[in-house]
């Protein structure tokens, strides 16, 4: 069963990526030994800072001293404090998220493991670490299907309590997902039963007839996010990309285009000779340049797709067409990273997803917010599970159906006349002689009474025959 926790849905202001159904069961950070661990070069700053200044005379130094004993050792002990609060360990009902942050270098790397994905849960206690038994702390690995989706969780406080929420937890969703498989098998053979149409067959006949046409970011020229009228996304890479290599072609057709216009302007007759060509020639190859590095960026996509995510990469003359396309329910794990002041300026990042059975991840390579790339992806397998489980329960309603049907069609060729009485109950039910009681005459129909009426009439004007009594 569920623990009690993931009955009261509870919404964390940190956790912004927070789906409308999804309950937050634990929120934890590593051990607060990490953060002990690592102060001690403060400490001994302070203390060095410290003695320093009791041996010094001069009143101003020694107030100095004392300053930066406060100051140095405290912004690091800070420093560490925040490092220590900025990684996290979330848990929900639905599924795993580790996110890890660092204020130096900028860095920022999220990564999300669903409930379904996961099949074992690991605890290693080092042994030659005596806090670690003192201190009861550990590390806990999550396995999925691929080894390349294993999530590592160092350094957890109570690493037992964290297994055993896990695995209550997986097994309370693989309860809740049978418990809505049977509820959507109920409804599908009611809507079956009564004759109605599912909405999923709507709106598959509404989306067949709709042509493929981009609705919102395909105005720019440089749109680095294009979504179709399909409800497809199509992600390019950032656009910083694009200007770091266009940006010497460009340059360089500005200096042809200046020196040309400079060649007719200022240059002798006799040197056009010479400077005409050059510039032709700077012209032609830095236009070719920009033309094949445009090109390369412009068509080196990613699409997103309710079913399935492809990894496109051409090159132009046809000299290169990669086309990679896998199934969004392979998908084991989702980690998005960001790394630097620039790449945290610009939002420039890398999404990396681990496949099922598969040895090398699948990249998104330098694109544009790469942790809202990642939340698309865990929300598209999401809704594609659910419509996994209301297909299952379209099959097996269709299978009841077409089961119902040959009973109920070989119940009326081994017994019809059963079959016959039971296909018309309101001629049994109406008809009066069954309830009628003895010596009672039998109910008349409209022509049968006019004719005995008729045949009373005649009988009255015949005479009767004597009665003889003995």
């Amino acid at each position: 069963m569920m623990p009690d926790s993931a009955k009261r849905k509870t919404i964390n202001p940190r956790f912004a990526e927070q789906r409308a159904d999804e309950a937050v069961l634990v929120e934890t950070r590593r051990h607060f030994w990490v953060f002990l661990r690592s102060a001690w070069l403060p400490m001994l700053l302070l203390a060095a800072l410290l003695l320093a200044a009791t041996q010094v005379q001069a009143a101003a130094l020694k107030l100095g001293l004392l300053g930066l004993a406060l100051l140095l050792p405290g912004a690091v002990l800070v420093y560490l404090i925040m490092e220590w609060r900025n990684d996290s360990v979330i848990v929900t009902d639905q599924r795993i998220i580790r996110i890890n942050r660092k204020l130096l270098t900028m860095q920022r790397h999220i990564a999300q493991i669903g409930m379904e994905s996961v099949h074992e849960i690991n605890i290693e206690i080092p042994a030659g670490d005596i806090f670690a038994r003192l201190l009861r702390y550990g590390t806990v690995i999550v396995k999925t299907a691929g080894a390349q989706g294993n999530m590592k969780l160092e350094l957890m406080p109570t690493p037992e309590r964290l297994q055993r929420l896990v695995l209550e937890t997986r097994k309370g969703y693989a309860e809740q997902q049978a418990q809505r498989h049977g509820q959507m098998v109920r409804a599908e053979m009611q809507r079956w039963l009564s004759g109605d149409v599912t909405e999923d067959d709507l709106r598959a006949q509404m989306a067949s007839n709709q042509p493929l046409q981009p609705l919102r970011g395909s105005n720019g020229y440089l749109s680095a996010r294009i979504e179709m009228s399909n409800g497809d996304i199509v992600y390019r890479k950032h656009i910083s990309v694009w200007f770091r290599h266009t940006t010497i072609p460009l340059a360089i057709m500005l200096i042809s285009l200046a020196g040309l216009v400079l060649t007719f302007a200022v240059v002798a007759p006799d040197m056009r000779i010479v400077t005409f060509p050059i510039a032709m020639l700077a012209l032609l190859v830095s236009g070719l340049a920009y033309y094949w590095l445009d090109w390369d960026w412009r068509n080196d996509i990613y699409i997103l797709s309710d079913d399935t995510i492809t990894l496109v990469h051409k090159r132009p003359f046809f000299l290169q067409n990669l086309r990679d396309q896998i199934l969004i329910e392979r998908i084991d794990n989702v980690e998005s990273s960001m790394s630097g002041f620039i790449s945290a300026l610009l939002q420039v990042g890398d999404v990396r997803m681990s496949l099922v059975g598969a040895d090398e991840p699948k990249l998104f390579t330098r694109v544009h917010k790469p942790a809202q790339i990642q939340q698309e992806i865990s929300r598209r397998q999401h809704n594609k599970a659910r419509r996994r489980a209301h297909y299952d329960a379209m099959q097996q309603r269709q299978i009841l159906g077409e089961y119902l049907t040959v009973a109920n069609g070989a119940a009326h060729a081994a017994n019809p006349a059963a079959a016959a009485q039971r296909e018309l109950p309101s001629s049994s039910a109406s008809n009066s002689d069954c309830n009628r009681p003895p010596r009672l005459p039998r109910k008349l129909t409209t022509g049968q009474s006019a004719a005995n009426t008729d045949s009373s009439l005649t009988k009255l004007d015949k005479p009767r025959p004597p009665r003889f009594r003995s």
